[in-house]
């Protein structure tokens, strides 16, 4: 074995026990992650209704409403809780499930959209235009990414989400069997995950040599040694 030859092995056992801090993968969810339909999906009531069984408020039934004034539009909040982190935050994103949110109403029919405090109206109501909630009785699900500044308020374990639609919404017209807009605008909840990436802040120790590893270390050492002597 040539003194080149020697030098790979050693590098490659040596790459092989190397080691690098760790990232964890955070996921916090609230309601029926599952529910059993993509987004896009057009669904009666009853299907969404046993989609929702059994969960927590605000994921548990429809509030507000497309017909009643009375009731009002669909305004709610939760709490995501979790025990407080400690490794540094380096990416955090939030993502709802809804059903029957029309936006494709005139206008907006978002309303103000909150994580922890800080607004994103302006995201969510970006991606509710951009083609979800086309039709009457449609499900889909929005993502929005957090920023680098809004990591510090995560960090405390509590998360704080508040989301409120506005009017027109839509409404089926059974008369002629289109669709009309609606004063008001009522909607499903179906869930909320929160994910969050951290670092960990402190190296792991370094990873024990497999014995693979340490026969390639040998092999190479006793090539060098070789190599020495016949020079």
């Amino acid at each position: 074995m040539n003194l080149r030859i020697g030098r790979s092995i050693v590098a490659l056992a040596a790459a092989s026990v190397s080691s690098a801090a760790g990232a964890a993968l955070l996921e916090f969810s609230l309601g029926n992650t599952n529910p059993g339909f993509a987004p896009g999906s057009t669904l009666d009531v009853p299907t969404m209704a046993a989609a929702q069984a059994g969960q927590p408020a605000p994921f548990d039934t429809s509030y507000g409403s497309d017909i009643l004034g009375s009731i009002g539009d669909f305004s709610q909040t939760w709490t995501h809780s979790f025990v407080a982190l400690t490794d540094p935050i380096v990416s955090a994103t939030l993502t709802i499930g809804i059903f029957d949110h029309d936006s494709a109403a005139s206008g907006s029919q978002l309303a103000n959209f909150t994580i922890d405090g800080v607004g994103f109206t302006t995201e969510l109501d970006a991606r509710f235009e951009a083609g979800g909630g086309a039709t009457e009785r449609e499900y889909d699900e929005y993502t929005v990414t957090l920023a680098a500044s809004d990591f510090a308020g995560l960090a405390d374990g509590t998360v704080d989400v508040a989301l409120a639609l506005q009017g027109p919404g839509l409404v089926d017209n059974l008369g002629t069997g289109g669709i009309d807009e609606s004063s008001n605008n009522g909607a499903n909840l179906i869930f909320s995950r929160l994910v969050i990436e951290t670092q960990e802040s402190t190296p792991p120790p370094p990873t024990v040599p497999e014995p693979g590893s340490l026969a390639l270390i040998g092999l190479g050492m006793a090539a060098l040694a070789a190599r020495r002597r016949r020079a």
